[in-house]
């Protein structure tokens, strides 16, 4: 890791920076400039599951491993995913830091019931006794590596691991951009809802447009994270397509701004 960056992108999650910003980082890179992408939520989760939730993934995730061949207890997910992490980066050419948070879905109170435990709760308000995760990342961000250009999540979607980054992040750069996460801006009325509460100013934005070797990357950078394709995707063609025609509403809503 760099002292210093051109472009520094905070991702709340492992996958993140690559689904929504991985043909603009493949971008920056092709053109000889230094990106890292720093995972919020990296740290270990407890042994136990703290919830149905956190089962029930783990499960799907595991399955969607041993379908791809690769195998893998659920005890070794997070594992897991780093390794998948720092394959999807490598293919954009960005390095990348694993901060220690957990997961909301892994977060407990003192009594150490889980604070999300619901498969919804993780799109609601933040639980106030997670109060304090907000202080505990502005403080890791602080001491980050400088960057020309610092980017955020914008919230779409209204996760809590979204929210909380970007708010902390507010607390420490003074001119952040903002990014848009995919997949959550193919849910209906989330991209609106998420600019209804915080508006953006035209400094705040940036669009690249993606030439056709950019987004090839960003599809291959994105299949790298083998546990969760299930998630979103039926398989490497769907992948592919949903890619494209997000980036192609991407540039379809940049050109009707700028009308």
């Amino acid at each position: 890791m760099k002292s210093a960056y051109d472009h520094l992108y905070l991702s709340p999650h492992f996958d993140d920076a690559a689904l929504s910003c991985g043909g603009q980082i493949a971008t920056w890179t092709a053109a000889g400039q230094s990106v890292l992408v720093v995972t919020i939520t990296g740290g270990d989760p407890p042994a136990d599951a703290p919830s149905d939730t956190v089962r029930q993934l783990h499960d799907r995730w595991t399955a969607s491993l041993t379908a791809e061949g690769a195998g893998g207890a659920a005890e070794a997910m997070v594992a897991q995913r780093r390794a998948e992490d720092r394959a999807a980066l490598a293919v954009l050419g960005a390095d990348w830091l694993h901060l220690p948070f957990l997961d909301c879905i892994y977060r407990c109170g003192p009594d150490d019931d889980a604070l999300y435990p619901g498969p919804t709760d993780m799109f609601g308000p933040a639980n106030p006794a997670d109060a304090a995760t907000l202080a505990a990342l502005a403080e890791a961000f602080a001491a980050l590596p400088a960057a020309g250009r610092v980017y955020l999540p914008l919230g779409v979607g209204g996760h809590v691991d979204h929210l909380a980054t970007r708010r902390a992040a507010e607390r420490v750069f003074t001119a952040p951009l903002y990014y848009e996460e995919y997949p959550y801006t193919a849910w209906p009325g989330a991209l609106a809802a998420a600019l209804w509460d915080r508006p953006l100013r035209s400094s705040e934005t940036s669009e690249v447009w993606l030439d056709a070797a950019a987004l090839a990357t960003k599809i291959a950078a994105v299949a790298a994270y083998a546990s969760q394709l299930s998630s979103f995707f039926t398989g490497p063609d769907d992948l592919a397509a949903k890619l494209a025609d997000d980036g192609r509403r991407v540039m379809a809503d940049a050109l009707a701004d700028g009308e």
